[in-house]
């Protein structure tokens, strides 16, 4: 994960993590970042806007269909685990999972004590 394409995919998980949990603050404060590290923007609003994952990389549309799984179902079938197995193997998988639970429990905190985007900055996410 430490290449360009991986650092895209680790930017692509937070962001999977903030969309699913409409973690405004969250979403805002790394979706820069995400485009800088050359996520496709049309990925970003993919996740952004929860469309369907076609006409992307397998990558791409592994890591998202799993996280909307497991952060929308609290559970992720057999066959979405064997797909993201497959795509990552083991060992970066686990390290996706991990990643997702860190800024998972950042979002957390983030609503439990009423995070606020600083004035005058520009929230990036549509809440519904």
């Amino acid at each position: 994960l430490e290449s360009s394409a991986g650092r895209r995919l680790m930017d692509l998980a937070i962001l999977i993590t903030a969309r699913e949990h409409d973690a405004q603050y969250e979403w805002t404060m790394n979706e820069g970042v995400a485009l800088k590290d050359g996520l496709e923007a049309a990925v970003i609003d993919m996740v952004r806007l929860r469309k369907p994952v076609t006409g992307f990389g397998e990558k791409e549309a592994a890591l998202i269909e799993f996280g909307r799984e497991l952060f929308g179902k609290h559970t992720v079938s057999p066959q979405t685990y064997a797909r993201a197995l497959k795509t990552f193997g083991e060992r970066d998988l686990v390290d996706f999972v991990d990643l997702m639970a860190q800024h998972s429990a950042d979002a957390i905190l983030y609503a439990a004590f009423d995070q606020h985007l600083a004035s005058g900055q520009k929230p990036l996410l549509p809440i519904p």
